[in-house]
């Protein structure tokens, strides 16, 4: 059985020679060594492919790796005592361990990088990303504080999370909207701290965040193997690829060379993830959608931007793509102020209310002196009515049952004002009293 480390060596001699020479060389290979021209043939298919990468030279024999690896427990590796194996995965073994030398009462994790990554990348490159790593100092971050090589394997202290990853830690904890956006935030401003720092997590999801029994987000497992450059070299071909298909960024997954824009989008492709199932209303589709955008220019600019969206939907003021819109604005403030909008839109109603009321009173006063006015007229006409040119003398009562009947058949006066007006016009009038009025006479006394 060849090993990992024969197939890659084979590999990297194949890539250094002059492309001339490599199908007389690989033909060669075959007559030697038939079993290591298979698998180099399989290496090579991949590597003309346009989403090849190194990882596939480690996949090649993983498993021949995941075997030999040797079991640590209990032994003592420089001023670290390890007690347990707590976890495994594509780039190394991960040991439970304390200081041994008892100067410090520390819990911590300390990952053995697989023997193949370290040969083909570096002891000197991996501890530079890790010296960057060290670097970083935030609580949602799981620092670093130590390295070193034993065994021809470099190996990594790290602080120790007392914590479950993101999935167990939302199935044991019903947590609201507001609790997962919190999360989010505080996840938002680790990796923003990394950023700042030039700093790529590169394989963002779930399993790599972990909630301690305090809810607070702890970011782990940054890819040692990605830095964040500003320019491709030429003779810089390959790139260990460490990645999960299902939160990579499409550049990612084809193998460009990444930006914060990558961490970008799988941070909206884990927080469309925390929000499986919940009732997310209009505003957070449009800051998932804009941060998982496959054309770069499209999505947030930067972690901070994101940032801002998820507290101002925690703190319900409007999100940047909708601050234009008036009545999702008015929305955000009644959330953010119910007492003080309760009692704004109270004082509105009662403003309206007094304002109708007044000018319905003025209304119907106006409507009163409109109507006093016709009575007015009426009654004049009354007295100085004439017929042929000569004087009509009437009674009283005969006025009032003329009026009377005016006011019956008058459909702009309101029904109140002919109640009120018939009731007065009903005081009888006694009819051994006959009042003539004689419209000349009057005239004359006057």
């Amino acid at each position: 059985m060849h090993t990992t480390s024969s197939i890659t060596q084979y590999f990297y001699h194949y890539l250094d020679l002059p492309e001339r020479e490599q199908d007389q060389w690989i033909k060669q290979l075959k007559i030697n060594d038939e079993p290591g021209y298979q698998a180099l043939r399989a290496l090579v298919a991949s590597s003309n492919q346009q989403d090849f990468s190194l990882s596939q030279v480690l996949a090649t024999h993983a498993v021949t790796w995941h075997q030999a690896t040797p079991n640590y427990t209990g032994q003592q590796i420089d001023k670290y005592q390890l007690t347990q194996e707590i976890g495994r995965g594509g780039m190394g073994v991960v040991y439970a361990a304390h200081r041994a030398d008892n100067t410090f009462e520390q819990q911590l994790a300390i990952k053995f990088i697989q023997p193949e990554m370290s040969q083909l990348l570096g002891h000197r490159a991996l501890f530079a990303e890790a010296q960057l790593l060290a670097k970083l100092d935030h609580p949602a971050i799981a620092k670093v504080f130590d390295g070193g090589v034993y065994n021809d394997q470099v190996y990594i202290v790290m602080e120790r999370i007392d914590g479950l990853p993101l999935d167990q830690h939302l199935q044991q904890h019903h947590l609201s909207l507001q609790q997962r956006l919190k999360l989010f935030n505080d996840l938002c401003r680790a990796v923003e701290h990394a950023h700042h720092h030039q700093i790529l997590h590169a394989d963002l999801k779930p399993e790599n965040i972990l909630v301690t029994r305090h809810h607070q987000v702890k970011l782990i497992d940054f890819n040692l193997t990605q830095k964040l450059q500003h320019s491709h070299k030429k003779d810089e071909n390959f790139t260990f690829k460490a990645l999960s298909v299902e939160y990579a960024s499409p550049e990612q997954k084809r193998g460009d060379y990444l930006t914060q824009q990558s961490d970008l989008y799988s941070l909206g492709k884990v927080l469309a993830h925390l929000l499986t199932g919940q009732a997310i209303g209009q505003e957070l589709p449009f800051v998932i959608h804009k941060a998982t955008a496959d054309d770069i220019c499209a999505r947030y600019s930067n972690v901070g931007e994101l940032r801002q969206d998820i507290e101002a939907l925690l703190t319900h003021h409007p999100i940047k793509q909708k601050a234009t819109e008036p009545f999702y604005i008015m929305r955000c403030f009644v959330k953010r102020r119910p007492m003080v909008s309760l009692l704004s839109l109270s004082l509105m109603v009662m403003g309206l209310v007094f304002t109708y009321t007044l000018l319905e009173k003025n209304r119907q006063l106006e409507q009163e002196q409109r109507v006093t006015e016709q009575m007015l007229l009426q009654l004049t006409q009354l007295m100085y009515h004439t017929q042929n040119g000569q004087a009509e003398t009437l009674s009283v009562q005969g006025m009032l049952d003329i009026t009377r009947r005016q006011l019956l058949t008058n459909p702009e006066i309101p029904h109140h004002i002919k109640q009120k007006l018939l009731t007065a016009l009903m005081t009888p009038t006694p009819d051994k009293q006959k009042l003539t009025l004689n419209c000349r006479t009057v005239n004359c006394s006057s």
